[in-house]
C-alpha cells in the first residue's frame, strides 16, 4: 500500500472513529448526559479556580453544553475534510466531490440529533442541530482552506525547483 493510501485510510479511520464517538454522545439517556457534561463542567471549573460559584456553575455547564455541539461537529467537519483531500490526492474527482462532501457532512450533523425523539430523557432541538451543522461546516471550510493554502505553497515551490536546478 502506498503511502497516499495509509494516510487516506487513516483520515478515514479516524473519521469513522469520531462520528461513532459523536453518536454514542448524541444518543445517551437524559440522565447520561447531564452526568457527564456536569462532571465535566466541574472538572473545568475546579481547573480555573472557580469553585464554589454555584450560579456561575449551571450557567457554564449550560455554556459548556452548548459549545460541545459545535466544538464536537467540528472535528468531525476538520476530519472528514482531511479524509476527502487525502481521497482526492489518490484520484482528482473535481470540486462537485468537494462541494458533495461538505453538504453530506453538514446534514450528518444536522441529523445525528434525531434519534434523541426515541431516547429517554432527551428531546430534539433544531437550534441544536443546527450548532452542530454550524460546527461541521466551520471545521471543513477551515481544514479546506488549510489545504488550499499548503497545495498553493507546494505548488509554489514545485514551480521554483526546476529553475534553481537549471542555474546550477
Amino acid at each position: 500500500m502506498k503511502k497516499q493510501e495509509w494516510t487516506a485510510a487513516l483520515w478515514a479511520g479516524a473519521t469513522v472513529i469520531w462520528m461513532g464517538l459523536c453518536l454514542f454522545l448524541s444518543w445517551q439517556t437524559g440522565e447520561g448526559t447531564g452526568r457527564l457534561s456536569l462532571a465535566l463542567a466541574r472538572f473545568l471549573l475546579r481547573g480555573l479556580g472557580l469553585v464554589g460559584l454555584h450560579p456561575a456553575e449551571a450557567a457554564f455547564h449550560m455554556l459548556l453544553r452548548k459549545l460541545a455541539h459545535v466544538g464536537v461537529f467540528f472535528v468531525s467537519g476538520v476530519l472528514f475534510c482531511g479524509t476527502v483531500e487525502a481521497v482526492l490526492r489518490l484520484k482528482p474527482l473535481g470540486g462537485w466531490f468537494r462541494a458533495g462532501a461538505a453538504l453530506l457532512v453538514t446534514a450528518m450533523a444536522l441529523f445525528a440529533d434525531v434519534p434523541k425523539v426515541w431516547i429517554p430523557g432527551r428531546h430534539l432541538t433544531w437550534s441544536e442541530s443546527f450548532l452542530n451543522a454550524a460546527g461541521a461546516l466551520a471545521g471543513y471550510f477551515l481544514m479546506l482552506l488549510l489545504a488550499y493554502a499548503l497545495e498553493k505553497r507546494r505548488g509554489t515551490s514545485r514551480a521554483e525547483r526546476p529553475k534553481e536546478k537549471n542555474r546550477k
